[in-house]
């Protein structure tokens, strides 16, 4: 659940809808600059579905005993978390083992904060007492991934997609789209930079830096896509920022809330933008 503080209210995304919109992007990555990920079918798919684990947790989302406020993605307790991304990596893999496998980098991931170049919501915040569970579900991670780069180098159709570099290419990727969803879900309001994107299989990379330009629109430079603009379109619900009793309280409130869309708009940074980064 992405959460957009907007004073005496709450914009409420569901993470679901930010996974399809990383999908989204996915689907239109690659043009005379980036090159289109492969293989593609997986990729996409990864993408899109990265998070799905999180539709029960939604369904039933809950408050913080803290600050009786719903819990954010970064927020929620790190057991139920795990819980939720392991439910969501076996799905995936049953679908698909690629791009299984790259759903359970990407969760890898979220807990190494040496990644976390996004700093607020590019890493899971873990409470010094959870080091464990963390250490056992990375262990964890690490040995299916292992099983299932094995199964994939077995496989004439994937044996040169599984190779490390291109595996690490690829989560890169999948990670640089999660985070430009994240920024745009979460309001896009500060200059952000996404750093070491790949730009292709052969270890060229890029910085994608963001630009705010007001009424909802983004410029993006290097651009990565094969359309420019990009209209996007979010689902997000509106609720009262107050004190909750109880998630009973919470979910009640949330499922009376409307659906709206949130819209913006992806373009190409120019000379001007690259001026702006250049300063900075």
């Amino acid at each position: 659940m992405i959460i957009q503080d907007q004073g005496d209210h709450l914009i409420i995304i569901r993470q679901t809808d930010h996974a399809v919109l990383s999908g989204f992007f996915a689907r239109e990555l690659g043009n005379e600059i980036f090159s289109k990920p492969e293989p593609g079918e997986s990729f996409r798919l990864a993408a899109t579905e990265h998070d799905n684990g999180w539709e029960e947790w939604e369904l039933e989302a809950g408050i913080d005993p803290v600050t009786f406020l719903p819990f954010s993605f970064m927020s929620v307790p790190t057991a139920e978390h795990i819980a939720l991304y392991q439910r969501g990596i076996e799905r995936v893999v049953k679908a698909d083992r690629y791009a299984g496998l790259l759903v359970s980098m990407h969760c890898a991931g979220l807990y190494d904060r040496t990644r976390a170049t996004m700093p607020g919501f590019s890493a899971k915040y873990v409470k010094s007492q959870e080091s464990a569970l963390v250490t056992d579900v990375m262990q964890r991670l690490r040995l299916q991934q292992l099983r299932l780069k094995v199964d994939l180098r077995a496989d004439p159709v994937t044996k040169d997609f599984a190779e490390e570099k291109w595996l690490q290419a690829n989560s890169h990727r999948l990670e640089a789209i999660d985070r430009l969803s994240l920024y745009i879900c979460l309001g896009p309001v500060e200059t952000a930079t996404i750093d070491a994107v790949p730009m292709d299989y052969r270890g060229s990379e890029a910085d994608w830096n963001l630009q705010p330009e007001g009424n909802n629109a983004v410029a993006l430079e290097p651009y990565p896509f094969r359309r420019d603009p990009l209209e996007i379109s979010i689902l997000a619900r509106r609720i009262p920022k107050r004190h909750y009793a109880d998630d009973l309280d919470f979910q009640k409130t949330l499922a009376q809330a409307a659906f709206f869309a949130l819209k913006f708009t992806i373009r190409a940074g120019g000379a001007k933008m690259r001026s702006h980064v250049a300063r900075a």
